[in-house]
């Protein structure tokens, strides 16, 4: 049943807290084993029945449908883990530019090295991004 167990922890991964996920994982994967257990009875063997069970169970839409208030934190935690990942690469493309405009006008720019500080100044959307989607994950 290790199986069951992992699916339904995959499944409800970023959308609770520890407590609840695991009251959840428990109560999830029981009814999961009785499914199992009842498809064995009928004749389907152990692992075609726990592949069944696990095909027909859903997806993490379909068991967040009964929870509305985690659905719709669910989707925030969608968009902000979305908008880290577009933070960090735009702050890859903007220093990368930057970078390569200093070194190509070096002497242009007296051999200042100024790319340095837009590289920090810039650091602070990335780390704001990253900071707003582990408030919202907790």
């Amino acid at each position: 049943m290790n199986k069951i167990k992992s699916f339904i922890t995959k499944l409800l991964k970023d959308y609770f807290n520890d407590k609840d996920k695991k009251e959840l994982i428990k109560i999830l994967t029981t009814s999961l084993e009785e499914k199992v257990d009842d498809l064995v009875e009928e004749g389907t063997s152990r692992d075609e029945a726990i592949k069944r069970s696990i095909s027909e169970f859903g997806d993490t839409e379909d068991v967040l449908s009964a929870f509305p208030e985690k659905q719709r934190k669910a989707s925030i935690i969608k968009k902000r883990k979305t908008q880290v990942f577009y933070s960090i690469w735009g702050y890859i493309i903007i220093v990368g530019l930057t970078i390569f405009i200093n070194f190509t006008f070096y002497e242009f720019f007296d051999k200042i090295l100024w790319f340095v500080m837009v590289c920090i100044g810039l650091l602070f959307w990335p780390i704001t991004m990253l900071y707003r989607y582990l408030l919202i994950k907790k």
